[in-house]
């Protein structure tokens, strides 16, 4: 995931939505996206209804069992790769060269 170099820890939803569409790329249960992205429950709910209203994560049954699988569209990983293309443009945020005018 590119948004991981350069040892960043703070990341922006842009960033978080590109990990989960990451992560369900070939389908993933729930609690396996949340450890993934590293998100909370609540954190991670939000972002799924979101992404699921959106079109860009569908939920599916996994048979046989009852579970839900959450697989990334083609309108998800559309987003990907726009995601991947800019982040080649502009690399990664390096907090250091902002200049902020007191």
């Amino acid at each position: 995931m590119p948004f991981l170099e350069g040892g960043r820890s703070n990341r922006g939803y842009i960033e978080i939505i590109y990990s989960i569409l990451d992560a369900s790329r070939d389908g993933a249960l729930r609690t396996h996206i949340m450890f993934k992205c590293n998100l909370n429950s609540r954190q991670l709910q939000e972002y799924l209804q979101y992404l699921v209203d959106k079109s860009l994560l569908k939920r599916e049954r996994a048979p046989p069992s009852s579970k839900l699988v959450y697989r990334t569209t083609e309108i998800g990983r559309k987003y990907m790769k726009a995601y991947e293309e800019l982040f080649e443009l502009v690399g990664p945020r390096d907090p250091s060269n902002l200049k902020v005018k007191a």
